[in-house]
């Protein structure tokens, strides 16, 4: 038996790591789960304020972030 593929999704979070602006970050990913750990592995820390999400289907992996103001 072969293993089921999972659908890929676009995750995107506006007002990420808000400071004086908002930034932004996305990950694409199989769930939410997977998707923070890609934007935490990308920024090199874990963000306390990842404001708002935006969930989409896609077909590929990667992650980029850019932090608000600061």
């Amino acid at each position: 038996m072969s293993a089921q593929k999972k659908e890929l999704k676009l995750f995107i979070w506006s007002d990420f790591a808000r400071d004086y602006s908002g930034g932004l970050a996305f990950a694409i990913a199989e769930n939410e789960t997977q998707a923070r750990r890609l934007v935490i592995q990308n920024l090199g820390y874990d963000s306390d304020d990842w404001g708002t999400l935006e969930i989409r289907p896609l077909t590929v992996r990667v992650a980029r972030s850019v932090v608000g103001g600061g």
